[in-house]
Order: C-alpha cells, then sequence, then structure tokens
C-alpha cells in the first residue's frame, strides 16, 4: 500500500514538473511583453488608451493559456493559437511603441 501511494505521489510530481516545464516559454514571453508595456508608458511612448487596451489583450491571453492548461495538457494546437495570439500582441505593443501619437 506504502509503494503504491508513494509511486502515485511521485508520479504526480514528476507530471507537475513537466507542465509546469511546458507552461514556461508563454509565461515568460508574457512577462516580457509586460514589461515592454510597462517600458513605453513610462517613456511615453504608450498612451493610457493604448494601455488599457495592451493590458485587455494580455488578459485574454492569460485567460486562454489557463484554459488550454486546465486539463492539464497542451496540446500542438493549444500550443500553436497561444504563440499566435502572443505574436499579435507583441506586433500590438511594437506599433503601439513606435506610433507618432505620444501624449
Amino acid at each position: 500500500m506504502k509503494k503504491i501511494f508513494l509511486g502515485i505521489l511521485i508520479g504526480t510530481l514528476i507530471l507537475g514538473t513537466v507542465a509546469t516545464a511546458l507552461a514556461g516559454p508563454f509565461t515568460r514571453r508574457e512577462a516580457r511583453q509586460q514589461a515592454r508595456i510597462y517600458q513605453g508608458v513610462e517613456s511615453g511612448q504608450i498612451t493610457n488608451r493604448e494601455f488599457r487596451l495592451l493590458e485587455r489583450e494580455q488578459a485574454r491571453i492569460e485567460a486562454h493559456r489557463q484554459k488550454y492548461w486546465s486539463d492539464g495538457v497542451l496540446t500542438p494546437d493549444e500550443a500553436f493559437r497561444l504563440t499566435r495570439e502572443q505574436n499579435r500582441a507583441s506586433r500590438h505593443i511594437w506599433r503601439a511603441k513606435h506610433n507618432p501619437f505620444h501624449y
């Protein structure tokens, strides 16, 4: 009984570690994008309206990431969707930082 419990415990820990490792690139990228947004606000490159739009987009990506990971598995299709959303958000951040509307 003890060996079965220990085996289940170890298996759960391994699966949790693998899931965290796979989610890592997405969460790191989200953090880098947040830093780019905040840097743009501090430098005056991003307006308040742009900030709100970018933050809403980041929240939507985070919600999708949590939804996709809710079953403990990120399928290749879900990973593709997350990557596509993050690429789009990155373009939006770049455009907000490089447009001529600075107040």
